[in-house]
């Protein structure tokens, strides 16, 4: 989900695009030479144009690539990064739960594997701060356990 959020399109999305044109260039070129130009042509010049033809293709197909890359950049990943670098750090955090809880509604409304979710801890790191946490979920249920926060907290004012 990061990198659908950050790049535009679903890698795995990305990558079927990529390969079914891969092998579109590959083997379209064959085809033009054996099924339309059989006719007075060597063998050698049959080679010759489909040398010619793959090149071609590989070169189309790599331009192709560059300019959605060009695209995305200039699109998703750049406007992205440089409104990132200037937000404050509880945004970043806030960002970054969203963006975990983006992927586990994800997982669990698809057939992937949920490999997130459930409560989020969410903790910034800086290097004037150190570890602050954001938000912490405890491995036990709060409203039943009064007591514990009472000691915690009554602890906590006497140092």
């Amino acid at each position: 989900m990061v990198y659908t959020f950050m790049e535009g399109v679903d890698p795995d999305y990305k990558q079927l695009i990529e390969g079914y044109l891969k092998k579109f260039f590959e083997q379209y070129p064959q085809t033009l030479v054996e099924n339309l130009l059989v006719t007075g042509l060597s063998d050698e010049q049959k080679k010759t144009i489909l040398e010619t033809l793959l090149g071609q293709g590989e070169k189309s197909l790599r331009k192709f690539n560059e300019e959605l890359l060009q695209y995305r950049r200039e699109n998703y990943i750049e406007p992205i990064i440089s409104t990132v670098a200037s937000l404050p750090k509880d945004e970043l955090a806030a960002m970054a739960e969203s963006l975990v809880n983006l992927t586990s509604f994800k997982r669990r409304v698809s057939m992937d594997r949920e490999t997130v979710g459930g409560p989020i801890d969410v903790a910034v790191i800086s290097k004037g701060d150190g570890f602050v946490w954001i938000k912490r979920k405890h491995y036990f249920p709060s409203d039943l356990n009064h007591h514990f926060f009472s000691n915690y907290y009554s602890n906590e004012s006497d140092s």
